[in-house]
């Protein structure tokens, strides 16, 4: 057996600051149609070239009309115009309106040369080609001017900004049909071990599937990756530092198993002969055998092969490392905070993730082993439990992270 033991445990908070220490913003770029960009980082300003709106429209369904006409106008003492003819969107007059004329216009329809107003549908009367308006007018009413929205040259979206329907529409708005984005960080995700196994074939004995490669993956894709999936590596060394090699080819790798002590756990050999060590073991439960380092430029996470350990990990370290290599705002979950149910131990010096369930307004245990799958899966969520800490007591508030 190799007898070599972790070496210093790194508390939680000195862990994610090692790891956010090396988290690079991505520099690369690609070019997007409105479409695809959605929940993407714009890599650089947008200025519109147009107004928006390219003309004064009328703001509401009515008469287009001169100011002068009606300004004496009351229900006592209608103004009467005559009708000279009607717009819709899309349509242009084919004449100004004249002094004591008026032109029926619709909602968003370009404003008629001669026209300064706007007269609201519900203050006239109409009567064949004959309009009598029951309310007086000032000029620029219920009117939307050219460029009020965005004018031309002003910034529509501005480098760093996330898209989202709004963003993407103000982009549209303009006439812009591409734009500019960062692109996502490649993440190599690697399962390790002789006992790896993929789901949707026969389990051979002494086999286990592969979870971790789908858990991780999921997290990539969710916190703003694109996955490389990599073949599962065996526990030989030459094999683990090939796909080491293979694997830091990408922006970050991320791979499970062989990071503990036992006499195959090799993984931290090999990234040892290659690279650099950052921290190998964090003071937390679960998710004690965790290293992290680098390879050349490329920072690699080694996270526990048990699934519960791994997939914890994975949201305590690798989100927030991953959306700041992404260019995205830091994650922020949902907290809710009600009563523990039961009491829950915890061991001493050792920072504890918890997964719990949300019952009837109580907090209920849900961790059963690391080795266990359905401690995340049949949770809500999880409380901390600090490493000075021996336990919670049963009614106490806790702070319930979800997922």
């Amino acid at each position: 057996m190799r007898a070599e033991l972790f070496g210093h445990l790194v508390s939680v908070d000195e862990a994610r600051r090692l790891v956010m220490a090396a988290a690079v913003p991505i520099d690369r770029t690609e070019r997007l149609e409105l479409p695809s960009a959605d929940r993407r980082v714009a890599a650089r300003d947008e200025h519109s070239p147009i107004d928006v709106p390219p003309f004064d429209r009328a703001a509401m369904d009515g008469y287009a009309v001169r100011a002068a006409d009606v300004a004496d106008a009351s229900i006592d003492g209608p103004a009467t115009l005559r009708l000279a003819g009607e717009l819709f969107t899309g349509m242009v007059a084919d004449r100004p309106v004249a002094q004591g004329e008026c032109i029926a216009i619709a909602t968003g329809a370009p404003l008629p040369a001669g026209a300064d107003t706007v007269i609201m549908v519900e203050h006239t009367r109409r009567d064949d080609d004959r309009v009598r308006v029951m309310a007086s007018a000032k000029p620029g009413q219920h009117i939307s001017r050219r460029g009020t929205d965005i004018a031309r040259g002003a910034p529509v979206v501005r480098a760093g900004d996330l898209l989202g329907p709004a963003r993407l529409g103000s982009l549209a708005a303009v006439g812009l049909s591409i734009v500019e984005v960062f692109a996502r960080p490649s993440v190599a995700v690697l399962s390790t071990g002789n006992e790896v196994s993929p789901p949707g074939q026969p389990l051979p004995p002494g086999h286990i599937y592969d979870v971790n490669r789908f858990t991780t993956g999921a997290v990539v894709v969710r916190h703003g990756g694109v996955v490389a999936p990599m073949t599962p590596a065996g526990d030989d060394l030459d094999e683990l530092a090939a796909a080491l090699d293979a694997a830091a080819r990408h922006d970050i790798v991320v791979f499970s198993g062989g990071s503990s002590v036992g006499e195959r756990d090799l993984m931290l050999d090999a990234l040892r002969a290659r690279g650099t060590i950052v921290f190998h073991g964090i003071a937390v439960k679960p998710g004690k055998p965790t290293l992290f380092g680098q390879v050349g430029s490329t920072p690699v996470f080694g996270m526990p092969g048990n699934p519960t350990s791994c997939l914890s990990n994975a949201y305590m370290l690798l989100v927030p490392f991953l959306r700041a290599v992404a260019r995205l705002p830091p994650w922020r979950p949902t907290v809710v905070t009600a009563p523990l149910a039961q009491p829950i131990k915890s061991s001493p010096g050792r920072h504890q993730f918890y997964t719990v369930q949300i019952r009837d307004g109580r907090v209920e245990p849900a961790f059963k082993s690391s080795g266990d799958i359905t401690s995340m899966s049949e949770a809500d969520g999880y409380i901390e439990i600090p490493a000075g800490a021996t336990g919670v007591d049963a009614g106490e508030l806790v702070a319930v992270t979800l997922f």
